[in-house]
């Protein structure tokens, strides 16, 4: 399409339109002449290109103004749909959400190991779109986050200990088919927590940040100038395998020589520093216990060492249940320590998102890639 066509023109004043009412909600006509600097008789033939693609619709009318109340317009939710999926070692936990964002329809299956992945998820989002009124096969975006290295197209699991039902799952051709929708793809489940954060969470406004993620593994998600950073391979922010030295002296796994990252700060390695310590793992982390808080701390300095002086982010984020766990105790000691290397002072957070991030992560991912293409295409595309 040619730039400066009346075609092109009609499509950039929709997606206009379109990003106003999904940023700022509800507007009435004059509001949209206004943001958009579009004349009286443009903007209501734009709106009318747009509900008559079913993109927009009347949503009521705007209260408090003298005289009649101009009617508010809206996003119409029900011209899009995905669906989010976070797989666990214990569960599928599936949400769909309409175009503007609202959750229409969910299902969590526990899954014991082994089990069928596709015959399994196929369950799960038949009823999550049953319960929205939908089938599967209309869903305009599936985002399934994996604890495992996925590749960089989204489209093959290279790496799947955590879950090894999915093994086999790759690529997803038969899935894909079983579901009779190809708008499937895969996401690292830290990625997506990152995509939360930078949408709800701590990372709001920050250009470039690194989520670093403690729990029952480590890894990173790393988003540089707004969107995630995947690397060559898909495998940006597995940083387990990243050879360190154990800074601590009480409980230390290995010697300067080093080894590997996961290995002092894995689930089972917090669990022993706390043993080491004379406490259990749960109360150790709560229960504010500064020996052990400065030992864990760092650890986790020492993980953030090379993420800082390679990448010199905005921001980094201190994610996952056990930096959440250790809150402002944690994140003000291993910002101590950071702040005795020559390295950027880079800010440091503690991750504010809460529920299944990893799901909502998906849900925004997937409506971030079907909004780009709905705005993208305009009523020309309907």
């Amino acid at each position: 399409m040619p730039a400066g066509s009346p075609r092109f023109l009609r499509t950039l004043n929709e997606r206009a339109t379109l990003e106003l009412l999904l940023g700022r909600g509800p507007l009435t006509r004059g509001e949209l002449e206004s943001l958009t600097g579009l004349s009286k008789a443009a903007t209501a033939e734009v709106l009318r290109r747009l509900e008559s693609a079913r993109l927009v619709r009347k949503g009521g009318r705007k209260p408090g103004s003298a005289g009649p109340a101009a009617h508010m317009w809206t996003l119409d939710g029900s011209s899009s749909y995905v669906a989010g999926v976070d797989v666990t070692p214990s569960a599928l936990d599936v949400a769909v959400a309409d175009l503007t964002g609202e959750i229409v329809g969910e299902r969590r299956i526990p899954t014991p190991e082994p089990y069928d992945a596709i015959e399994t998820l196929s369950a799960a989002l038949t009823d999550a779109t049953t319960a929205a009124g939908i089938q599967v096969s209309d869903l305009d975006r599936i985002t399934i986050g994996m604890p495992g290295v996925v590749d960089v197209n989204g489209d093959r699991l290279a790496s799947a200990i955590q879950v090894p039902s999915w093994s086999d799952v790759h690529p997803l051709g038969p899935l894909r088919a079983a579901l009779g929708n190809d708008r499937v793809h895969m996401e690292n489940d830290v990625n997506l927590v990152a995509v939360e954060e930078m949408v709800k969470g701590a990372a709001v406004g920050a250009e470039s940040f690194v989520l670093f993620w403690l729990g029952q593994g480590i890894g990173a998600g790393v988003v540089l100038k707004g969107s995630l950073w995947r690397g060559a391979s898909g495998r940006s922010g597995e940083i387990g395998s990243v050879v360190v030295p154990d800074p601590v002296e009480v409980g230390r796994v290995f010697g300067p020589e080093g080894g590997p990252l996961d290995q002092i700060l894995g689930a089972e390695a917090v669990a022993a520093l706390a043993q080491a310590h004379g406490l259990g793992a749960d109360d150790a982390i709560t229960g504010g216990h500064p020996a052990f808080l400065a030992d864990l701390a760092a650890r986790v300095a020492v993980a953030l060492t090379g993420v800082i002086g390679v990448l010199d982010p905005d921001l980094v984020v201190l994610g996952g249940p056990l930096c959440r766990a250790g809150g402002k105790a944690l994140r003000e000691r291993v910002a101590a320590r950071l702040a005795g290397t020559p390295l950027a002072q880079t800010p440091l957070a503690t991750s504010t998102v809460s529920g299944n991030a990893v799901r909502a992560g998906a849900v925004e991912f997937a409506l971030s890639l079907a909004r780009e293409q709905i705005f993208t295409a305009g009523t020309a595309g309907r």
